[in-house]
């Protein structure tokens, strides 16, 4: 009898393995398959034929009467839903006790992104991923599992260990990536101890699954626009609005009636006399054109098998001076000595260039407030400078210079495992990491004009400046692993035993110089030396670590896990320097028991869960030497100029704490797996996880004269519940496949021993969540006359006299009076109810797939000129025409004026919920005929079209993505939360075109 072997896809697999079976037991009869995957052997029915191949998952298949046989293997990579990978191992989904989500391969190729981490985006509940800049090379997502924890400065994100090292997710090439598990209980966790606070995410790459020469290419190539953008008025409706702003103040039109109709009449043909200009599209002239390609070979035999990949990433902003290259490569190898030994080794290289302007935040922050009365250049070729702080952002973009940063990673793991016997297996790992970040900052005066003939209005900065910094970071982790494992009447034990440590050793060097004689030479030597500033400075720290865990089931019903963690941080004083961070889980498998036999067509799986555990984190946000060596006195060295002459200086600017300790986590998890009918899963769970001795720096009397040390002072507890369900089915051709997630978490603070903070309109405060928003509490306009008369007499705002049109503030003090007294917490930027609905549909070759994701409820908040009509001379948007005044009571937004500060206030009017669904990514492609790719040469082709952020429903500010923070730089106590102007690189739609072929 004849046959054909394949894999999933329909491809021949050469030299596979066929043998004749007889009750289980080889006949003696056997082959392998040729170069076309086809096979002869002599076998009789009743026989069976046992197909292997290596990375694939064995076959039996029954001879009966026919003479030719097509057998598929499935691919082991497809058995990412039987087994889960855990800290230090993996295991069987179904046996695991904790909360553990699990994202495969798949997830990549559906959403062709250059950040590893955006496409974890709506992918597993209880985990919130938010994108805030658009920016070439920064556009990573900021990941958060299950709430914040802390707001002290310490870090909130989460470990991430790519094969086991730690590193940073946005540094792995997505389409390298085979799974990742996102450990999200302590139970899951507490293996990791101190650095596992934040939840743990488990990168797993692809690696060679084959005896032979296999070769497959991706690549991609997309365009970027902004996802939504403010619309303002233009240049006639500006100057209309600007007299009617005059008249409310009483005062004169700015423009006369002769002066109005010549505008009216000329508007936009002449553009220095009667400019009608289009500031975003005067900046947004960049390209957007994006590229990928990945190429990857695969290799192998019994004994060796390696996948090498070479990745190119280039990306164009969508103004001219952004954009960034990446350079990736990595080889994965597997070696197997015999059957004991084997070693895997691996090799990574990352190299990334990202571009920037100096002025980035202030071309974004004048495209969408400058005046289109005011034209960009004049006939001279002279930018102008009229209207909002004499800034132009094109002039800016252009000539202003350029910030370039370069980052260069190079990782490597040798891990050894040996067997000496079935029950016991020894492994050691040494995985040095090492990281260089070089940045080049030149920003150069740009002087704009409020005429033709050459007035200066303003230069953006008196000289020419540069910054050169470099920093290097080395990583060392070491560990050995012993692994037992016994099976005996039912009863399964497994012990994993194991020691670590881990090292960093960071070093940096920073040089500046002003006024460059020669402007085009930006070098440091070409600088002057007068008020050059060099600095510099290196940190070390050490964790030794052991740990262990111990894994039980009886008969795959009852399962039970304990995990300890014992780790020694050099960052504490020896008195606290050990924390020991324990955690037990058990469940229940309900369905496996006899009385659920006459269920089983039913409820294929039935689990309770529950775990409680512990965890720690010693990683303050800072990189100053008070948050690397919080408990040691640190002094700054530098110098100071006495009469001219140069004198070394040491100062103690920080007081330390040799009395601090590990923040702590422990943690509460409840869950449940239900499958259904084979097809339908639903998890779910609820949560409680509380972190006490939050590392904070409490107030001092100001006589020390010194800041203020950390202290273990705070408290937060994150409350919340998940829910996931999935369904997937075939009908012949057609394929459905469904995911839906949601989650919420309510975050609070216990303690902050009284103290508060607050930078700007975001506040921590006791009672409240992480990033509240403090402001004045609107009660709306004021409508009537008889209103204003009754604030102005009986509560009177910031000595103002309001009228129509006006926002009125509650009295929060009782002081009949409005001030800053009465700002309160009105808001929180604490994303709720996030969630997510995954579609995948598929009838023959095509595949069509959507991702929608959003928040249920979240606040956000803009202030000043963005949306405050006339709010420091900048531009009007659309829906200030219809502003409220006395003759216009009904009207949307306050009323126009320059001369009352009343409405300028942050107060909650300017805060809107910034809940959102969008269409994060749809895609729909064709896998080519398998028939046609044979002829020439070809295993498999795929093309697809791919868009993402495609759509977005949001009742916030029209034009402002809800998703992005709007700010400069925010305190570390705020968790990168970031409110109020919007001077970001805004979010992007991105439609790629894409090509998968497989050699």
């Amino acid at each position: 009898m004849n046959g054909i072997v394949t894999d999933a896809e329909g491809a021949p697999l050469v030299g596979a393995t066929v043998i004749v079976m007889q009750n289980a037991r080889p006949e003696g009869g056997g082959t392998t398959t040729n170069t076309e995957g086809k096979f002869t052997v002599n076998a009789s029915q009743g026989q069976q034929l046992a197909v292997s191949y290596i990375g694939y998952r064995e076959a039996t298949v029954e001879v009966t009467s026919k003479t030719f046989y097509e057998i598929a293997l499935q691919s082991d990579s497809e058995q990412i839903d039987d087994v889960v990978v855990v800290g230090y191992g993996t295991q069987k989904k179904v046996n695991v006790t904790g909360s553990v989500s699990t994202i495969d391969a798949s997830t990549f190729e559906k959403r062709p992104v250059v950040s590893a981490s955006v496409a974890l985006q709506g992918m597993a509940p209880g985990v919130t991923v938010t994108t805030p800049s658009g920016a070439p090379g920064a556009d990573g997502g900021a990941i958060r599992i299950r709430g914040i924890n802390s707001f002290g400065g310490s870090s909130t994100a989460p470990l991430v260990l790519i094969d086991g090292i730690e590193g940073s997710l946005d540094s792995v090439d997505p389409v390298l990536i085979e799974s990742i598990s996102i450990l999200k209980d302590a139970a899951s966790s507490s293996i990791y101890g101190s650095r596992a606070a934040n939840g743990v995410i488990l990168v797993t790459t692809k690696r060679s699954s084959t005896e032979r020469f296999t070769v497959t290419y991706k690549g991609t190539v997309g365009w970027q626009s902004p996802t939504d953008l403010p619309e303002t008025v233009n240049a006639l409706e500006y100057r209309e609005l600007t007299n009617a702003m005059n008249l409310q103040d009483g005062n004169a039109p700015t423009y006369d009636d002769e002066s109005m109709a010549l505008y009216r009449k000329n508007m936009g043909k002449d553009p220095d006399l009667y400019p009608n200009t289009d500031w975003q599209d005067a900046v947004l002239t960049g390209s957007g054109l994006s590229h990928s390609h990945t190429v990857s070979l695969g290799i192998g035999s019994e004994r060796v098998r390696m996948l090498t990949t070479l990745g190119y990433v280039d990306q164009n902003g969508i103004i001219e001076t952004t954009d960034f290259q990446r350079y990736t490569f990595r080889n994965n190898a597997d070696v197997k000595f015999n059957d004991k030994l084997s070693m895997k080794l691996d090799l990574s290289f990352s190299n990334g260039d990202r571009r920037s302007s100096p002025y980035q935040g202030t071309i974004f922050n004048y495209m969408n407030t400058r005046s289109a009365d005011i034209p960009n250049q004049f006939s001279t070729g002279l930018y102008n400078g009229l209207g909002l702080q004499g800034n132009n952002p094109v002039a800016l973009m252009l000539e202003g210079g350029q910030n370039k940063n370069n980052t260069l990673r190079l990782s490597g793991a040798i891990t050894l495992t040996y067997e000496p016997v079935e029950w016991l297996s020894l492994q050691g790992m040494l995985a040095p990491r090492y990281a260089t970040t070089n940045k080049h900052n030149w920003k150069k005066p740009v002087t704009t004009y409020q005429d033709m003939e050459g007035t200066a209005t303003l230069t953006s900065t008196p000289y020419a400046t540069l910054t050169e910094s470099g920093s290097r970071a080395f990583y060392g982790n070491y560990n050995f692993l012993m692994t037992f494992k016994k099976n005996f009447s039912g009863h399964d034990l497994k012990l994993i035993l194991g020691a670590e440590r881990n090292t960093y050793d960071y070093k940096y060097l920073s040089a500046y110089r002003q006024v460059f004689n020669y402007p085009d030479y930006d070098q440091i030597d070409v600088g002057e030396i007068e008020n050059m500033d060099n600095s510099g400075h290196r940190y070390e720290w050490a964790i030794q670590s052991y740990f262990g865990r111990l894994n039980y089931n009886f008969k795959e019903r009852y399962l039970l896990e304990a995990n300890l963690r014992i780790d020694g941080s050099s960052r504490f004083s020896k008195s606290n320097r050990w924390g020991y961070f324990p955690s037990v889980s058990g469940a229940w498998r309900i369905s496996e028991e006899p009385f659920m036999e006459n269920a089983k067509h039913i409820l294929d799986g039935l689990k309770i869960r529950a775990s409680y555990g512990t965890l720690g984190n010693q990683n303050l946000a800072g990189g100053d030497a008070a948050s690397y060596y919080p408990t040691t006195p640190n002094l700054a060295l530098g110098h100071i100029s006495m009469n001219g002459t140069p004198a070394s200086l040491v100062t103690l600017n920080t007081l330390a704490n040799p009395d601090i300790k590990w923040e702590t986590t422990t943690m509460l998890d409840v869950g449940v797996d239900v499958t259904l009918f084979s097809k339908l899963n639903i998890t779910a769970d609820w949560y409680r996880k509380n972190t006490d001795d939050i590392l904070m720096k409490l107030d001092i009397p100001a006589g020390v004269g010194l800041n203020a040390p950390y202290q273990n002072a705070g408290k937060v507890r994150n409350t919340g519940w998940e829910l996931s369900i999935g369904y997937n089915n075939r009908w012949r051709d057609f394929t459905f496949g469904v995911q839906a997630n949601v989650s919420d978490v309510k975050n609070e603070i216990v303690d902050m021993r009284g103290k508060t903070s607050t930078s700007g309109v975001l506040r921590n405060q006791e009672g409240y969540s992480i990033g509240s928003i403090y402001a004045l509490e609107s009660l709306g306009i004021i409508r009537t006359q008889e209103e204003a008369d009754w604030v102005n007499a009986n509560c009177p705002q910031f000595k103002e006299t309001v009228q129509i049109g006006d926002i009125r503030y509650a009295d929060i003090d009782g002081s009949n009076t409005i001030d800053e007294n009465d700002k309160t917490i009105v808001g929180s930027t604490i994303p709720r109810y996030t969630y997510s609905l995954n579609l995948d549909f598929g009838w023959k070759g095509l595949r069509l797939s959507m991702l929608f994701q959003g928040v249920g409820k979240t606040d956000g908040y803009l202030n000043t000129y963005y949306v405050m009509p006339s709010n420091q001379g900048g531009t009007f948007r659309k829906e200030h025409i219809d502003f409220a005044c006395a003759a216009n009571p009904g009207g949307v937004t306050p009323r126009l004026t320059s001369a009352n500060k009343n409405n300028w206030y942050d107060s909650s009017f300017w805060m809107k919920s910034a809940a959102y669904l969008r269409l994060k990514n749809i895609q729909l492609g064709y896998d080519l005929p398998k028939s046609w790719m044979r002829k020439i040469g070809l295993k498999s082709a795929y093309v697809y079209v791919n868009a993402q952020n495609l759509f977005t429903a949001t009742n916030f500010w029209d034009g402002y993505d809800p998703e992005v923070g709007y700010d400069g730089d925010a305190s570390g106590d705020f968790d990168l939360v970031k409110l109020g102007s919007a001077n970001n690189y805004p979010q992007v739609k991105l439609v790629t075109i894409g090509l998968d072929l497989k050699f």
